[in-house]
């Protein structure tokens, strides 16, 4: 009976390391696909502050005199 349970909880370990690395190569390719969208994002929000900026360098003089 012990061997049976051993058996048992030899198998639920190998399932149990098998979802533990699954979930670990999924969150690893998830940031890597994640990362050129949040570069690009970045990117455009920051090109889009320094159009804003530039465009209304007249008004941002009259703030800052």
């Amino acid at each position: 009976m012990e061997e049976y349970f051993l058996h048992l909880w030899d198998d639920f370990d190998d399932v149990m390391g098998i979802c533990r690395h699954v979930a670990t190569v999924m969150a690893a390719e998830l940031v890597a696909a994640s990362a050129p969208v949040i570069a690009a994002t970045s990117g455009a929000l920051l090109a889009g502050a320094a159009t804003l900026v530039l465009s209304h360098r007249h008004l941002l003089k009259l703030f800052l005199a």
